[in-house]
């Protein structure tokens, strides 16, 4: 059975984290080189914007996270109470680092002048500013919405007894993917003006890796059938999306169709080779991997304040501020997964598993 593979820890996912962190890193670094050069023509610029134009390393990033996620999260709804361990689970795994990260971020802002709303920040507490019509403090935390809707999504097919059904997932991703195409269509063709959201398209890509998950380690009967399925319709997706996005100019496609095409081909083809061969194994990888979401975290707002210090000009010496960031970031990342995340992810398992222990009948 499918869920019973939620005890088994993959050294090479934690390796895919590190790989899809890293992407992420290097495209925010890119971009804001591009965005803060003085000079357009600075020696730095031109070759960063043909990278950006070629290949999206920061959607290649996202979308194996995305992956990722479906591949293990699912698997955690297990044991006595098993949604309730789940959400305690997911709070104390997520939330503590987040807070302390818009702490952060509000303190840089207000000791620039642009000190942001109680609402805002509340609102951003939450993991739903978006839906709450509050802005990100930092459009870099966009996908922790996605992945809080994709919680709520396992939560809601496992209380149906559907979660670990394959021909279930298969078709409730086509529908989330319908979510997002269909208004879309419906845009083109002029036949209705209906809101466009890209958020079932997003979500759709974490159940497509609990899919791969079923079909290549559970091998469960249909997996394949519902993975091949999924991934097709979600790549003919992206040509229909990619056109409506690019000419309404929002930033779903920025520069183009391919470089985003290309990366979410990149990311399906490392992640499916990934776990099929169950590689690749390092312990740097694995180390950057388990802090991958601090990393996720405070990349932005150490960026802020190194830039602060250092601005970018566009010249070869940003690669040295680059680098700066980057060490920066892993220092603080390491000392926030071992200060914070690990003791509240102890404590989580903790609250958890008083649960299990109320079921135990007392000696009166």
């Amino acid at each position: 059975m499918g869920a019973s593979m939620g005890h088994e820890r993959y050294e090479n996912i934690d390796a895919l984290r590190a790989i899809a962190a890293t992407a992420v890193l290097i495209q925010h670094f890119f971009g804001d080189v591009i965005r803060h050069a003085a000079d357009p023509l600075a020696p730095l610029v031109p070759i960063f914007n043909a990278s950006v134009a070629s290949f999206d390393l920061g959607r290649f990033g996202v979308i194996l996270f995305f992956l990722i996620s479906g591949f293990v999260i699912p698997f955690s709804i297990r044991g006595a109470q098993p949604l309730k361990r789940f959400a305690i689970s997911r709070f104390f795994r997520l939330y503590p680092a987040m807070w302390l990260a818009i702490l952060v971020l509000s303190i840089l802002f207000f000791a620039e002048d642009n000190a942001p709303s109680a609402a805002t920040i509340i609102a951003n507490m939450t993991m739903l500013p978006g839906f709450l019509g509050e802005p990100w403090l930092s459009g870099i935390y966009w996908t922790l919405s996605i992945e809080l809707i994709f919680y709520c999504f396992c939560a809601l097919l496992f209380w149906r007894g559907a979660l670990f059904n394959p021909m279930a997932i298969a078709v409730f991703t086509l529908l989330l993917v319908a979510s997002t195409v269909g208004p879309i269509l419906l845009r083109l063709f002029g036949m209705a003006q209906l809101p466009v959201q890209y958020i079932g398209l997003h979500v759709s890509f974490l159940f497509c890796g609990l899919l791969v998950r079923m079909a290549l380690v559970d091998r469960l009967r249909w997996a394949w059938a519902g993975a091949a399925i999924v991934t097709l319709v979600q790549f003919n997706a992206l040509l229909v999306i990619g056109g409506f996005s690019l000419q309404r100019g929002d930033s779903f496609f920025m520069v183009g169709k391919a470089p985003i095409i290309l990366a979410y081909i990149a990311a399906f083809a490392l992640f499916i080779a990934s776990v099929k061969i169950g590689k690749p194994h390092s312990r740097t990888l694995s180390f950057v991997g388990a802090i991958s979401y601090s990393i996720y975290l405070f990349h932005g707002p150490i960026a802020l304040i190194v830039y602060h210090y250092a601005p970018l000009t566009g010249g070869y010496q940003d690669l040295l501020i680059g680098l700066a960031c980057l060490v920066l970031t892993f220092v603080v990342s390491w000392l926030v997964y071992r200060l914070l995340e690990t003791p509240m992810i102890a404590l989580g398992r903790k609250v958890g598993s008083s649960l299990q222990g109320q079921l135990v009948p007392q000696n009166s």
